[in-house]
């Protein structure tokens, strides 16, 4: 009797065991992806050479430069592949006690289709965090997203996230951006890629 009990008990302990991995590894973040969130533009610019008249750098095409420099920003932690686009996202200096929407915003404007990932308010002093997971379909970037094929000059691919004021999104019955505040708002610092599985 003795030696059927040991290898089952042994059998159930590496079970658990697994499971309980499985689980901290998502909740570390490992095999998980890492997007910083930056202020790409600001009021304080308008009117300045190079500038549009939101505050966004006038570059045409292509990557904005972003703030580095302490301003507003936020780190999104994100499943690379999944059943669910799983994430943690912290947000620093933002405007305080403000509610806030994480989305996945496809192009072009206004974001049509776009994906509401995550709400929350900020704190008194400006802070804010949002985790979740969220079916979000076959993957990130989606087929109807400018971004899902190499596009000329840059050949960029991918999702870009964002964190806006909820007031400026609608999440539901045809999802889209109904305001353009860009001097609020955090912009990805690169496209991501998410792939689901399962």
């Amino acid at each position: 009797m003795k030696r059927i009990v040991f290898p089952v008990i042994v059998l159930m302990l590496t079970v658990v065991a697994s499971v309980v991995t499985a689980d901290a590894c998502e909740k570390t973040g490992e095999k998980a992806g890492k997007l910083l969130l930056f202020q790409k533009c600001d009021a304080s610019l308008i009117g300045l050479a190079g500038y549009d008249s939101s505050g966004c750098p006038n570059v045409g095409t292509g990557p904005w430069p972003i703030f580095s420099d302490g301003n507003r920003r936020g780190k999104l932690e994100y499943s690379l592949f999944g059943e669910k686009f799983a994430f943690s996202f912290q947000g620093h200096k933002l405007a305080r006690k403000t509610n806030y929407t994480l989305i996945y915003y496809p192009d072009p404007w206004p974001g049509t289709d776009l994906i509401c990932l995550g709400k929350g308010r900020t704190n008194q002093g400006g802070n804010i965090e949002i985790h979740g997971k969220k079916d979000v379909g076959p993957g990130l970037p989606r087929d109807y997203d400018a971004n899902f094929n190499a596009v000329s000059p840059s050949g960029a691919v991918g999702a870009k996230i964002w964190l806006v004021p909820s007031s400026d999104v609608q999440c539901t019955n045809g999802a889209r951006m109904l305001n353009w505040n860009p001097t609020k708002y955090l912009f990805e610092y690169n496209l991501i890629i998410y792939t689901q599985t399962h």
